[in-house]
């Protein structure tokens, strides 16, 4: 699979009367045709920010992309005019918001906001626009498909506007499809469905996924790689798998700690103490360092680089000055001297 975009050293700043905020610091990584990348950390840790930006949709003021590159087949998206972006929006890369009522336009009926991109970007008629965009809601498990079309979005349920917004999405077999937070708002069995569809249409269209998310059982099921970010950075990336069974990230770590489980262990669940560091005067070294036990002195002064990790996978990537591994097997061995003892 060759590389579909590659992302560097992207830098976000909002610069607003309260202070600069620092949303996201120098992130760099390579996407593949295909691939279904999973962004993962807490609420103002850049994830949303970073990919509005590759969008081109950071509001301006307060917004401002410093300095970085998002090459997409050839082309860098930062340098893109407004025109040529909107025609890179939703044919060759589409995005899902969280939350489909803000998406959708509430005074236009569902028929009317899919045919719109039909028309633009593949040029259809009337009658086209409308078949397709029938077919397109029947593709995504919306029964009544052909009579639908003339629903406003009120008329869905929120699991169906969701699907609406996935329907709209696909309408140009685009290549990358960004999912920001899609299923947070759904209930459980709606959003395993979701999830399903998306797998599903993913493999049929053979597009690559970016899906933002805080869940990480939700990247667990759908992901083949996963990227954690905190302030602004990525602290961890590499195969699911691997990270989730070889993690080397103390942030990482914490995270997979606050999930319950469900192969029957009763290990406790271990919030992580603290908050996330204030991005209007980002510390000096590692953002996670005041929250991590494992921290060591360089931690604080000094930010460490993103690099492939010790004995470990060769695309697992971890940024961290101490040696997790290592401070585990301690803690392993201390507790089984205690048990002993």
């Amino acid at each position: 699979m060759g590389v579909l975009m590659e992302v560097r050293d992207l830098t976000v700043r909002f610069y607003t009367q309260e202070g600069t905020v620092y949303a996201v610091n120098g992130v760099s990584y390579d996407l593949h045709e295909g691939e279904t990348l999973g962004i993962v950390g807490e609420s103002g840790s850049g994830k949303s920010v970073h990919a509005l930006a590759m969008m081109g949709l950071i509001p301006s003021p307060p917004g401002k992309v410093e300095s970085g590159s998002v090459m997409f087949e050839g082309r860098d998206l930062l340098k893109l005019s407004t025109e040529q972006m909107r025609l890179v929006r939703g044919k060759e890369i589409a995005m899902i918001f969280q939350d489909p009522m803000t998406s959708l336009n509430p005074v236009l009926t569902i028929g009317t906001q899919i045919t719109e991109s039909l028309k633009l970007h593949l040029g259809m008629n009337n009658d086209q626009s409308r078949r397709r965009a029938a077919e397109l809601l029947d593709l995504v498990g919306i029964p009544d498909a052909k009579t639908r079309l003339d629903n406003y979005p009120h008329q869905f349920s929120g699991g169906m506007r969701q699907r609406v917004m996935i329907a709209m999405g696909l309408s140009c077999n685009p290549k990358l499809l960004l999912a920001d937070e899609p299923t947070t708002a759904l209930d459980v069995t709606i959003q395993a469905q979701i999830i399903e569809l998306i797998k599903q249409l993913k493999d049929e269209f053979n597009m690559a996924i970016i899906w933002i998310t805080h869940d990480l059982g939700v990247v667990a099921g759908i992901a083949d790689n996963i990227q954690v970010m905190y302030g602004g950075r990525i602290m961890e990336r590499g195969p699911t798998r691997v990270v989730f069974q070889d993690t080397r990230s103390a942030y990482t770590l914490g995270l997979l700690r606050s999930l319950p489980r469900l192969d029957g262990s009763n290990e406790k669940l271990i919030q992580i103490e603290g908050s996330p560091p204030d991005m209007r005067k980002p510390p000096a070294g590692d953002p996670f360092a005041i929250r991590n036990q494992y921290a060591t002195e360089r931690c604080f002064v000094e930010m460490p680089p993103l690099e492939p990790v010790k004995d470990g996978h060769p695309e697992h990537l971890a940024a961290a000055w101490y040696d997790l591994r290592e401070e585990l097997k301690k803690e392993a061995a201390a507790a089984g001297a205690e048990e002993t003892a």
